[in-house]
């Protein structure tokens, strides 16, 4: 992706946070059908990340998805641990998970060439700076890790704002430019597709990116354990998917 969506300026949700999907993993350690059924959801929503950081260290995409699979299928079928309430953020917990899994399988290669056992080193980190086996990753590739995660997730955003909008789809079709920062029409030209008048389409604008961010507020909320995380979050995503990485 060559851009990121505009993201709408705007005050804060007022909302109660409620347990969601990595919170309720977290208080559950992992265990349980609600806490593997949202791992398994958090896992299946953040693959593409995953993938992204495997293809920087040299793998093809087939390859790359294969690695993948075998990491999600050790995190689910081990999950999280127990782990320390500050862990905080999915995003760190997997990429930290994502290099241990890494460096174990480097630590095998070794010592299944010089004949001898690896040691064990558990999948469960508490953030992606976590002490463990020495990772030839390098910053960069954290960042890019970060930057796919963004993505993603303004992605996911998106995609569930269409789908609220199925029934009015040529509107929101017409208007998703303002979103993404591909708006190639004045909104008057705007108006004039949709048979509206200027006042509507500005409107309407407005709601889609109140909505907008409300989504993406929502999806941060999903992959963290703390409400006063969630700005936190929302502010890097910004920066991260405003950057260029090379």
């Amino acid at each position: 992706m060559s851009s990121a969506p505009r993201i709408p300026a705007g005050p804060p949700a007022d909302s109660a946070f409620h347990p969601t999907r990595w919170t309720l993993v977290l208080r559950a350690s992992g265990a349980g059908v609600e806490a593997q059924a949202a791992l398994s959801d958090l896992c299946a929503a953040y693959y593409a990340p995953v993938v992204a950081f495997l293809r920087r260290e040299g793998r093809d995409e087939d390859a790359a998805r294969e690695a993948a699979h075998a990491f999600f299928a050790g995190l689910l079928a081990g999950g999280v641990g127990a782990p320390e309430p500050e862990r905080g953020r999915f995003r760190s917990y997997l990429l930290g998970a994502l290099k241990h899994h890494l460096g174990r399988q480097r630590a095998a290669s070794v010592a299944g060439k010089r004949g001898g056992g690896a040691e064990h080193v558990p999948l469960a980190t508490e953030t992606d700076t976590s002490p463990g086996l020495p990772q030839p990753a390098a910053l960069d590739d954290t960042l890019a890790f970060d930057r796919e995660w963004a993505f993603t997730l303004i992605a996911r955003a998106l995609a569930a704002l269409e789908a609220e909008y199925t029934e009015k789809a040529s509107t929101f079709t017409t208007l998703k430019p303002w979103l993404d920062g591909g708006a190639n029409c004045s909104q008057a030209e705007a108006a004039q597709v949709l048979g509206l008048s200027g006042t509507a389409v500005k409107v309407t604008i407005h709601r889609l990116r109140v909505r907008f961010r409300e989504l993406i507020r929502a999806e941060i909320a999903a992959t963290v354990n703390d409400s006063t995380d969630v700005a936190d979050e929302l502010r890097h995503l910004i920066a991260i998917a405003s950057s260029d990485l090379g």
